[in-house]
């Protein structure tokens, strides 16, 4: 319905994941706007896709896991 595929505007690929709010105008008012940051998965351009947009959920790597441990 309200939902659409996200296609990265810089290379065109359609695999895309949620990435890390970074500043104040990220965590608090992007939100408002119905915006959250992606990340595309192919070429790591960083943008803004409304929250309709279906992307996958970030998924921490195990260098990183390893590295708090």
């Amino acid at each position: 319905m309200l939902s659409k595929e996200f296609q990265c505007s810089d290379c065109g690929s359609l695999d895309g994941f949620r990435s890390h709010p970074r500043s104040f105008t990220e965590k608090y008012i992007l939100p408002v706007l119905f915006l959250r940051p992606v990340r595309c998965a192919d070429c790591y351009r960083r943008d803004y896709h409304t929250v309709f947009t279906n992307v996958r959920e970030r998924q921490e790597s195990e260098v990183t896991h390893k590295a708090a441990a």
